[in-house]
């Protein structure tokens, strides 16, 4: 999956002038189709400060139970992943749909379960429910010979609404405030989402914006968007109020000097509006640049201001909502401490980016060992900067807050 790591694909080489002739620069917000529910519990931006929290997958309930010990306090946020099908049913055609009562992968238990959890100790479970478009690390493919079978051009003709309202009702039923997003970095789900059948990449289509939908709007992002707007009115018709809806990108996101930078991808073209979503965000990978480690992902090899700066400043040009970052890891290869980078990053720069309301550090063991992100606390010193910088920090809350008084 590309979660964790960036899937650097160089996805910016210009299209044909041709391939792109009547494509919008300037697009409207799409109009509300459902109603949403009144009376809805969601995630509170806090006024001042952050959430703090981690991101886990895999071995989610011994690395939330290392967190609460190593740094002696509960996170506010637990992000982790829970896919629609398993990996190896990917490509299946007739895969196992994982609903909310299925466990989690590698896990034994269940999102729900996690979810209340982590409630009973004050915070909140996010999940990134996600389509994946693509096996990234896959020549298979890449050439065309491994397919998804699930995919989201069957999501919006409704081959899997049974599917979708059954998550729902399970989530009402639970009836505590959870955390949901549709994909994992969905710039890159929207990279793969051109062409007449929904699977080509911007340079292999025929046109950028006359395939599917308005002839006007990018085609990938517009898919996208419609997957959200298309499952949240589900949803809001089986009348589920706890759910918070949240989107985010990869790192770097928008940044012209990146592997990954395409104009067509800006959030403007897939963004719901803020009818539909109650968080947006962005992925950050970056490590300190006055340490630099030997890294297999050269591309991720930056401050975290180049990791972050370009996507926060898109997203403000498109909506206020408050900024989620689920993805969040300071890179390194064991060699050094990170501990003045983490102490820097949590006391100095991101509180210049005022937006962002939450952060989930990315600290698991799959994370250090396929990655290049260590554990926390690997040095000493590491535990240290963190406890300064973070828990003893009034500005980063170890508490969830909900509307309607959850």
């Amino acid at each position: 999956m590309c979660g964790v790591v960036l899937c650097a694909t160089n996805a910016w080489s210009s299209p044909a002038t041709e391939s792109a002739a009547g494509c919008r620069h300037d697009v409207p917000m799409p109009n509300g189709h459902r109603p949403s529910p009144g009376g809805r519990v969601t995630l509170t931006p806090p006024l001042n400060g952050a959430y703090i929290g981690l991101y886990s997958i895999g071995s989610i309930e011994e690395d939330h139970e290392r967190f609460v010990t190593k740094n002696r306090h509960t996170p506010a946020v637990v992000f982790t992943f829970h896919d629609w099908v398993s990996d190896d049913d990917w490509a299946s055609s007739s895969p196992h749909f994982r609903t909310f009562t299925d466990s989690l992968e590698a896990s034994v238990v269940s999102p729900l379960q996690l979810a209340e959890r982590v409630r009973t100790e004050g915070g909140v479970l996010a999940v990134a429910w996600a389509i994946q478009c693509c096996d990234w690390e896959s020549r298979l493919f890449w050439y065309g010979f491994r397919k998804p079978t699930v995919t989201v051009p069957r999501l919006l003709r409704g081959d899997f609404d049974a599917y979708i309202v059954t998550v729902a009702r399970q989530i009402k039923a639970y009836g505590h405030p959870i955390m949901l997003t549709l994909f994992s970095e969905f710039n890159y789900q929207g990279l793969m989402g051109f062409g007449t059948a929904g699977g080509d990449r911007p340079e292999d289509a025929d046109h950028l914006c006359r395939l599917y939908g308005d002839p006007t709007w990018p085609d990938g992002p517009e898919r996208i968007r419609d997957a959200f707007i298309h499952v949240i009115d589900i949803f809001r018709k089986e009348d589920v109020r706890n759910v918070t809806w949240f989107m985010y990108a990869g790192s770097h996101y928008m940044n012209p000097q990146h592997d990954d930078y395409n104009p067509w991808l800006h959030p403007k073209y897939f963004y719901p509006g803020d009818d539909y979503i109650d968080w947006v965000g962005q992925s950050a990978y970056f490590i300190d640049p006055r340490v630099v480690p030997k890294l297999r992902q050269q591309e991720l090899g930056t401050s975290i201001t180049d990791a972050l700066a370009s996507g926060y400043a898109a997203w403000g040009t498109v909506t206020q909502r408050p900024l989620f970052l689920p993805e969040f890891g300071v890179l390194g290869d064991g060699s050094a401490s990170r501990a003045r980078v983490i102490e820097e990053v949590f006391h100095e720069v991101l509180p210049r980016f005022d937006r962002v309301k939450a952060v989930t550090l990315a600290d698991f063991k799959i994370a250090e060992d396929f990655y290049e992100v260590p554990r926390l606390g690997t040095f000493d010193d590491e535990t240290g900067a963190w406890k300064r910088a973070v828990r003893e920090n009034p500005q980063y809350l170890k508490q969830a807050s909900f509307t309607s008084g959850e």
